[in-house]
């Protein structure tokens, strides 16, 4: 993440949910308000990450990821709800790689899915479970320098670390 950009989500319930910029660690820059705004609606945003000149965000209430630009400016949203490859339960957490592929902790779906930049499915791993690789409620995502996947598996109290495809 650029350091001179950093997200903040605010608003008290999904309808209210916007996303806020602020530079230099507290001096307000702007906000971007999507409720109301037809197909660009962004109904809950609960994960973001800038990659370069891009924001990625995960619109939890419509199961989707759009794609901004640092101007709040729709690239392209994909995904929709359900459990089929590309398709979304409550995406909560997203970052990008080193080789631009976004992703995506897909909670209530158990797993973690990864796309190319313009929304084009890779791969998803894990499954509903406490084995190592299955997940109950993946939350969030990172990603290290040397691209390894962090996961924060919520409901198994633990953080399991995957390598860049996730195996």
């Amino acid at each position: 993440i650029n350091a001179e950009y950093m997200g903040r989500i605010e608003g008290s319930n999904m309808k209210e949910c916007r996303y806020g910029v602020v530079r230099d660690g507290a001096a307000f820059v702007r906000t971007f308000d999507f409720e109301d705004d037809g197909d660009h609606n962004i109904k809950c945003p609960t994960g973001l990450c800038v990659d370069g000149d891009h924001i990625v965000v995960a619109d939890r209430g419509n199961n989707r990821i759009v794609v901004l630009r640092r101007d709040g400016s729709f690239v392209c949203p994909f995904g929709s709800e359900g459990d089929a490859p590309g398709q979304f339960n409550s995406p909560c957490g997203v970052c990008v790689n080193a080789a631009g592929l976004i992703i995506v902790a897909d909670a209530n779906n158990h797993r973690v899915q990864m796309f190319t930049r313009d929304g084009t499915f890779v791969r998803a791993f894990g499954s509903a479970g406490a084995a190592h690789g299955q997940f109950c409620l993946p939350c969030s995502v990172c990603v290290d320098g040397d691209d390894n996947i962090f996961v924060s598996d919520c409901d198994n109290h633990r953080i399991q670390v995957f390598n860049r495809d996730g195996t």
